[in-house]
């Protein structure tokens, strides 16, 4: 079975990092609005799989408080160390390295949360098992993913529907899902929970802000790309050219993927 290391196909380290603050910023909004709606509360204790840059985990342990506490963990070790240092003033939060697949916290928690997680993953089923293991009878579990199917730009920019299909292609090639938005609710239910809700959104902006996620992600998918025989490198630079003109265009609208929020809780 192919591991999550081998499937993940967005570059990781320094780089990676700054394409999931960017990304962070654009979703505050609407990962805020989740957490709010679960509720997560103060005292809760927290899990954030697959944390990346740390930025969800420091929300949760906003609202957990200081009676609370957040872990995140991540298989980049480089992402997690970010983390730490960016969270120096967070006396409730934890970061780890680790691969869900292959190891799980000690801790049991209150609620486990995971952004851009199952996406990445070729057995998305059983990593979502080992987080509902590690999460108290009646806690709750709230996934958030992508479904790449909907590209969302107006007026039509070529570039941008090359960079859906490119990395629709790149994540297929390595067995991952693009596409899995709308299985989350699915998933949730063949692991056991119940009580199961969704709510879907697609951030769009004319801002620079938004406009730039597709060409980090372009950015970071690269190496992946060329692995795979999908791309050149010639036919990658014009792409990313054509997509960075895009960003300073205030005529310009261009969407995230669209996104899917599913969330549900154990068993008693």
């Amino acid at each position: 079975m192919t591991g999550p290391s081998e499937s993940y196909i967005i570059r990781g380290g320094t780089a990676g990092r700054e394409r999931l603050r960017v990304i962070a910023s654009v979703l505050e909004p609407t990962t805020r609005a989740l957490l709010e709606r679960l509720p997560v509360r103060a005292g809760d204790r927290c899990w954030d799989v697959g944390s990346g840059g740390g930025d969800v985990t420091l929300l949760l342990a906003d609202f957990a408080g200081p009676a609370g506490w957040a872990l995140g963990t991540d298989i980049d070790p480089v992402k997690v160390e970010l983390a730490g240092q960016e969270a120096h003033a967070y006396a409730n939060v934890e970061y780890r390295t680790a691969d869900v697949l292959r190891e799980t916290p000690s801790e049991s928690f209150d609620l486990a949360h995971a952004r851009f997680l199952l996406s990445h993953l070729t057995d998305p089923g059983r990593a979502l098992a080992a987080i509902v293991g590690s999460v108290r009878p009646g806690g709750v579990v709230a996934v958030e993913d992508v479904d790449f199917s909907a590209p969302l730009c107006h007026p039509d920019v070529p570039a941008f529907i090359r960079y859906h299909d490119l990395y629709i292609r790149t994540a297929q090639q390595r067995r991952a899902d693009p596409l899995i938005g709308p299985r989350l609710p699915h998933l949730l239910r063949q692991a056991g929970l119940s009580d199961i809700h969704a709510f879907v959104h697609q951030p769009a902006g004319l801002d620079p802000a938004s406009k730039l996620v597709s060409v980090l992600t372009v950015e970071n998918i690269a190496d992946a790309a060329l692995e795979a025989d999908l791309t050149t490198p010639d036919e990658l630079s014009q792409l990313l050219a054509d997509l960075r003109a895009t960003v300073d265009n205030p005529k310009v609208l261009i969407g995230l993927p669209r996104m899917v929020q599913a969330w549900g809780r154990a068993p008693d």
